[in-house]
């Protein structure tokens, strides 16, 4: 937490000295505006050329100074998006604030575990996690927290999580660049699709005549002022218009490749600036030196190609320009030359855009990964066993508040499943959700809310939180089934961890008993590791027809003095106390 509080009164005093200059050099170019107002007032007053003189120095003044400004503008708008990195961090530690998008677009219910352990929405662990601001890099983090990754691609994850969370200034230079590079949904599909469009192919005749024409207009305005030969100024307006003409019938052309889009180079310069930062900087784990290879791919370097693009972008925005239009296209047929280098950079280099922002979406999801682990040192990074040992000590959930939240041990490596028993509100959901986020953040290679993990990838399955939906006209004990089915049908082919809280609840307690043990049955058939809660003491029974598969686990709460207490710790063997008599009671639900 100090780290962050040190560097945003680092760039507090940054952004106030940089607003000062910014304030100077606007005031002194306003002057030189005025200064060049008057000056030409006073040559056009006077008709004396050294005031021509004085403001031919003027302009040169007020293009430097304007340039100076704009620098100034681009440096506060970095270093506050610093500040505001540092702000949100301290918010988020401190006051246990969410200032950070919560994924809500990726939010469904059909996923296998997104849903039931809040995987996307307001405080779930996408929201924990994120620290991206590009929409290549949200889905990115979305991708790692719905997908699997094999044993390898994890403990790759893992290398390079450790490191990148030992370079915390590098990831929030990152993290602000990102910020400014307003790569929204919208840009990224519009650079995506231009990328895939075929290259326009100009014909050689097309492109030699937007050479020669502004030759022969150079010339014959030479031969103009030299010969005054009278013939010249028709001969000047003419190739003038063709080489408007000229222009005009290119427009489209230039259109097509803009796309509508407004201030596209500037996107095009943050992401050059981002890809710059990963290329410069040293790093010694293999998957995030992939990415430099990847980038400098082809004896291209990416950062310096996309800079080239931006320039080539903004030169072709100028089109809207009416004075660069007219005066710049009829003497040079600027646009055009503009477009052909466009097009030839297009044709040579354009797979390097969506694979730079690749890139780029893939390094902030990991950089939120390590902003986790640089935020929570105590926590672990598990051990992937090859033995199919998965064991957890001191397990906890990331979520909730370190002075509140109870940590337990749990082991599947002698017995793969187990049934937990408890009383209400005694803990059992809260602990399938534990295992379930921390197994997600240990397939992704984070670190996990533990002190010692060993586990090895499997994929994962919950049910705990299905809905009924009036608009499939479904109940919700048919979710509850087809959710059950999908299951079954998975782990027959290949072995998963499942988490079942309480199942089959929208049927009687006869049904309810016998199709939660048939359910049981199927699971440890297969090669099926997880948990299943439930209130129903006689489905513990079957721990004694597979003592080497299952293992019966519970949650106790004690009554004293006529209160409840919970230490939601977990006990071996099965529940004892029951609670809710008694809560109906307190509350004269009952008498």
């Amino acid at each position: 937490m100090e780290i962050y509080q040190k560097r945003q009164l680092l760039f507090n005093n940054q952004y106030n000295a940089i607003r000062s200059k910014y304030k100077l050099v606007g005031a002194i170019r306003l002057l030189v505006f005025l200064a060049i107002i008057c000056f030409f007032y006073l040559a056009l007053a006077k008709a004396d050329t050294f005031y021509l003189y004085i403001v031919g120095g003027a302009v040169i003044a007020f293009l430097i100074l304007l340039r100076i400004h704009v620098g100034y503008s681009w440096r506060m708008r970095y270093v506050q998006a610093l500040k505001d990195v540092n702000r949100d961090e301290l918010s988020f530690l401190e006051k246990d604030e969410r200032p950070f998008e919560d994924g809500s677009e990726f939010k469904t219910t059909e996923h296998p575990y997104a849903f039931d352990l809040d995987i996307f929405g307001y405080k779930s662990l996408y929201q924990y996690l994120n620290r991206t601001a590009t929409f290549i890099g949200k889905q990115k983090l979305a991708d790692l927290l719905k997908g699997k990754l094999s044993a390898n691609e994890i403990l790759e994850n893992q290398e390079a999580v450790k490191e990148l969370s030992q370079k915390a200034e590098w990831r929030q230079e990152i993290n602000a660049y990102s910020k400014l590079a307003n790569l929204d949904d919208k840009s990224y599909q519009r650079l995506k699709k231009w990328s895939e469009t075929e290259v326009l192919t100009i014909s050689k005749f097309t492109r030699l005549l937007s050479y020669i024409l502004p030759i022969l207009l150079g010339v014959a305005i030479v031969l103009y002022f030299l010969l005054d030969i009278e013939v010249m100024g028709y001969v000047i307006s003419s190739l003038f218009s063709i080489n408007l003409i000229m222009t005009l019938s290119h427009i489209k052309y230039i259109q097509r490749e803009l796309g509508g889009a407004d201030k596209i180079h500037e996107t095009i310069e943050s992401c050059s600036a981002i890809i710059k930062r990963i290329e410069k900087e040293s790093f010694v784990t293999e998957k995030m030196k992939s990415y430099i290879s990847e980038l400098n791919k082809d004896s291209f370097q990416a950062s310096k190609e996309l800079k080239e693009l931006s320039r080539l972008f903004e030169q072709l925005e100028t089109v809207a320009n009416i004075f660069v239009m007219v005066v710049f296209n009829g003497f040079i047929q600027y646009h055009v030359h503009a477009l052909y280098k466009f097009l030839d950079w297009k044709k040579e280099k354009g797979h390097l855009v969506p694979k730079s922002i690749e890139i780029i979406g893939e390094v902030e999801a990991l950089n939120s990964l390590a902003n986790f682990s640089y935020n929570n040192r105590y926590y672990t990074f598990p051990v992937i066993s090859e033995e199919g040992k998965m064991s957890f000590t001191n397990l906890g959930h990331p979520l909730l508040n370190e002075k509140k939240r109870v940590c337990n041990d749990i082991d599947f490596s002698n017995q793969r499943f187990v049934i937990l028993t408890g009383s209400n509100m005694s803990g059992k959901s809260t602990f399938l959700r534990t295992i379930g986020v921390n197994l997600v953040l240990a397939g992704i290679g984070a670190p996990i809310c533990a002190t010692k993990a060993s586990f090895f990838p499997l994929p994962l399955f919950v049910s705990m939180r299905l809905t009924d939906s009036l608009e499939d006209s479904e109940s919700y004990f048919y979710a509850e089934v087809k959710r059950l089915k999908m299951i079954i049908e998975q782990v027959r082919e290949e072995s998963c961890f499942v988490l079942l809280d309480e199942i089959l609840r929208g049927t009687n307690s006869d049904d309810k008993q016998s199709g939660t043990i048939g359910v049981i049955h199927k699971l440890i058939r297969e090669n099926t590791y997880g948990v299943i809660a439930t209130h129903d003491l006689e489905v513990c029974e079957t721990t004694n027809k597979f003592p080497d598969i299952l293992i019966n686990k519970c949650f106790e709460v004690e009554i004293k003095e006529d209160d409840l207490h919970f230490d939601y710790k977990i006990r071996d063997g099965v529940c004892q106390n029951k609670n809710a008599t008694f809560i109906m009671r307190k509350m004269e639900i009952i008498d």
